[in-house]
């Protein structure tokens, strides 16, 4: 089988995962590297065993062979990147957060439209097994109808440069606070809600942390807490009116439980054995909608990415924050 070929933009951390992930997945290709930096692109071919490496942007998409660009710069090239990617004719799978704001998402999104060109949100946990047997489950009424959710997600991360400056788009929310709203988006659907929230910043002016409080038609709520200053539980528990679910390590979750309203469990479901990092779901689907000529995956629709972000967007205005580039 000819692998599927995909080339990585920007050599950071996550790009190594990536790239690690692709290396151990059948019929797909850890294909080039590119930084602008060709000396870190060369030692990240060697350390990760990627066939090419180039020292610009403009090398990796103009590359006959590259078949789709994984976009992993700071939030804050994003756009532009997708931009140079989908302008050279290649598809585009565009790292969490997709942008920094909802106006330079819709403007990607409307490019790979015009282009006739894939272009989607590398949200992992939209296209992870576990969360979309639990969906199912949740679905044909396991716990009822649900009424609230409750979640946490952080990290110690205050060490992490670009996290800390607003010129990278950085902040708990863009990095870590998009995970509980597209939990909570997977199970409540795009209802607009009401949200109420508050947020602790860092001298340098961005969201360190933040408590959400998010209210649906009908009396449904959910409450989420994110944080970059240490690790909490990481945890998830999504309550019926017949049960609820627990979930452990919601930002890739290990084990699911749903229990009935005797608090007794009904069914424990844990982390698929052939799953390796859990990024290697979102590269399927991104190849097979590429195969088939559709621009976006049915699992994370650009929909769903850009009201995500108009979410993200009219938090920081109440919060106050703005990026120098806006």
């Amino acid at each position: 089988m000819i692998n599927f070929k995909v080339g990585i933009m920007g050599a950071g951390k996550i790009a190594g995962v990536i790239a690690d992930t692709l290396k151990d997945l059948d019929a797909f290709e850890a294909y080039a590297i590119a930084s602008r930096d060709t000396e870190k692109a060369a030692a990240f071919a060697k350390e990760h065993g990627v066939t090419k490496y180039y020292g610009s942007y403009e090398e990796l998409v103009a590359d006959p062979d590259v078949e789709l660009i994984y976009i992993a710069t700071p939030h804050s090239h994003h756009a532009e990147h997708a931009k140079l990617c989908l302008n050279a004719g290649k598809p585009v799978l565009v790292e969490k957060a997709f942008s920094y704001n909802a106006a330079t998402t819709e403007e990607v999104l409307n490019l790979a439209k015009e282009k006739n060109l894939f272009c989607g949100e590398a949200m992992w946990i939209r296209f992870m097994p576990m969360y979309r047997l639990m969906a199912e489950y949740i679905q044909k009424g396991a716990i009822g109808r649900v009424n609230n959710i409750t979640c946490s997600l952080g990290y110690s991360l205050l060490r992490e440069e670009r996290l800390t400056k607003p010129e990278l788009a950085g902040g708990a929310l863009l990095d870590l606070g998009v995970y509980p709203l597209n939990l909570i988006s997977m199970i409540y659907g795009s209802e607009p809600p009401m949200i109420g929230s508050t947020c602790a910043k860092l001298d340098t002016g961005v969201d360190a942390q933040e408590a959400l409080q998010i209210s649906y038609k009908g009396g449904r709520c959910a409450n989420a807490f994110v944080t970059m200053m240490y690790q909490p539980d990481n945890n998830a528990k999504i309550y019926g009116d017949r049960g609820y679910i627990e979930i452990d390590n919601i930002n890739c979750p290990e084990t699911f439980r749903i229990y009935n309203q005797d608090h007794k469990l009904v069914l424990e479901t844990k982390k698929p054995d052939k799953q390796t990092t859990g990024y290697e779901f979102e590269f399927i689907a991104a190849r097979d909608a590429i195969i088939v000529g559709q621009t976006e995956c049915p699992e994370m629709p650009h929909a769903e990415t850009l009201r995500i972000m108009q979410i993200c967007d009219s938090l920081r205005n109440t919060w106050q924050i703005k990026y120098p580039m806006e």
